[in-house]
């Protein structure tokens, strides 16, 4: 399992509309396999679902990547999971990490793109 905690300045619904295209267009295999959204008095908070097949790992790899709305911060998390070929442990995590730098290149996108967070 890997994972990422990032804080950037924007509205959520844009924010996370970015980071869904951006996931989606950075592999061919990638799907989004869930999503809620759910209002709160700051905004909102956005739970996004999302698969990939790992080709260098030869397996499946989950991502959830959740958004919250704190005034003019959007505070995201992103967890990897899965991609193991191992029973009882994990031996192979490439994939999982290259899933997950996926996202992170996608908020750094974000963060040159609006400045001032």
């Amino acid at each position: 399992m890997a994972t990422t905690t990032r804080t950037v300045t924007g509205s959520l619904p844009e924010v996370v509309a970015f980071i869904e295209n951006s996931v989606m267009a950075q592999s061919s295999s990638a799907s989004m396999e869930a999503a809620v959204d759910l209002e709160t008095r700051e905004g909102g908070v956005c739970v996004r679902g999302y698969e990939r097949y790992s080709w260098t790992g030869s397996n499946r790899v989950g991502m959830t990547v959740t958004s919250v709305q704190d005034g003019p911060y959007v505070h995201i998390v992103g967890i990897t999971l899965g991609g193991s070929q191992a029973v009882f442990l994990k031996l192979n995590t490439i994939g999982e990490e290259e899933f997950l730098a996926t996202l992170n290149s996608t908020i750094s996108q974000w963060e040159e793109e609006h400045p001032g967070g």
